[in-house]
């Protein structure tokens, strides 16, 4: 059957069989924002856990591939771990990851290579760069820190960039150098680095020895009883203290000398001696920071955060 068209009023609007505009009035279309902005309350929540999820998913990804570059690297050097010095030193053969990647975010001034992706890259000074495919494995998805790029490609002068690096290796794991090892100052480095590091803030006090009493690991094989599965190769480190690539942790005090992050709701990344990776989910709010963190600072014995880390960093070989 024929039907007519609506009819229309002069501004266009389709009419009612009584005459009357069929339109949205004023009121109903603040409901109709209201109910989106409603609507809209309850998924951004949704959306955002679900970011911080697939941002874990890329964190822990990066951790495997880390810890794959290391299996890699002690495979083809005697199982021995690249040099890790308690130092930022740039000096070609003596770190596995060089330069200071501190500050950068709030009023933190951003040290000399935390938004030099180009150091990352050279494998005389960065050691573990050979078996490096992507430098963005060195930096979780998470971590907010931007600034002007400091490398010396003339392509990237003057643009904004990602930090460089927001991970650090266990500053019980990896080999450090002769002189190094008598005289631990920056720089100072000469003779292969084939002896385990000391893990000097392993007692508290910075004035630890390789195994004594607390383990520390050169080579890959070096795990012992610990066990490659229990001991942390690299984690996400917090941006507001990160600065050289070694993690220090006190096993023999309550304290922390290094901050992991918290960029995965209260969680970070980590690799492990046996190749794996996971996310590790904090116990407790002691750990969230929003400002600029002093190293050494005391917790309780009983704070389950640093008893897991103590845990996970070494393992004591003698009372």
């Amino acid at each position: 059957m024929f039907r007519f068209p609506a009819a229309s009023d002069a501004r266009g609007f389709p009419q009612s069989p009584g005459g009357r505009s069929v339109a949205f009035t004023l009121v109903e279309l603040l409901v109709v924002i209201a109910i989106i902005g409603i609507l809209a309350g309850l998924l951004l929540p949704t959306l955002a856990a679900a970011k911080k999820r697939t941002q874990g998913v890329y964190c822990m990804n990066n951790s495997k591939q880390l810890a794959l570059c290391f299996t890699l690297y002690t495979a083809d050097n005697h199982e021995l771990f690249p040099p890790n010095p308690d130092d930022s030193t740039t000096m070609t053969g003596y770190n596995w990851c060089p330069g200071s990647v501190a500050g950068g975010i709030g009023n933190l001034p951003a040290a000399a290579d935390t938004f030099n992706p180009d150091l990352l890259k050279d494998d005389k000074r960065m050691l573990l760069a050979p078996y490096v495919k992507e430098v963005r494995i060195f930096k979780c998805p998470a971590d907010p820190r931007t600034g002007p790029y400091s490398g010396a490609n003339p392509a990237l002068r003057g643009q904004t960039v990602d930090a460089a690096r927001s991970i650090s290796l266990n500053q019980g794991v990896g080999t450090i150098d002769p002189a190094y090892d008598e005289f631990p100052a920056g720089d100072n480095h000469a003779g292969a680095p084939t002896l385990s590091v000391n893990g000097p803030w392993l007692d508290g006090n910075h004035t630890h020895r390789r195994n004594h009493p607390y383990a520390t690991f050169g080579k890959s094989t070096d795990f012992g009883r610990a066990g490659a599965s229990q001991i942390f190769l690299t984690l996400d480190e917090s941006p507001w203290g990160i600065n050289d690539a070694a993690f220090g942790v006190s096993a023999a005090l309550p304290k922390w000398i290094d901050w992991p992050a918290v960029f995965h709701n209260n969680a970070c990344g980590l690799s492990f001696g046996d190749g794996h990776a996971e996310i590790h989910k904090w116990r407790t709010a002691s750990l969230k920071t929003g400002q600029r963190i002093s190293p050494t600072q005391d917790t309780t014995a009983d704070n389950p955060d640093w008893l897991w880390l103590r845990d996970h960093a070494t393992d004591k070989l003698m009372d």
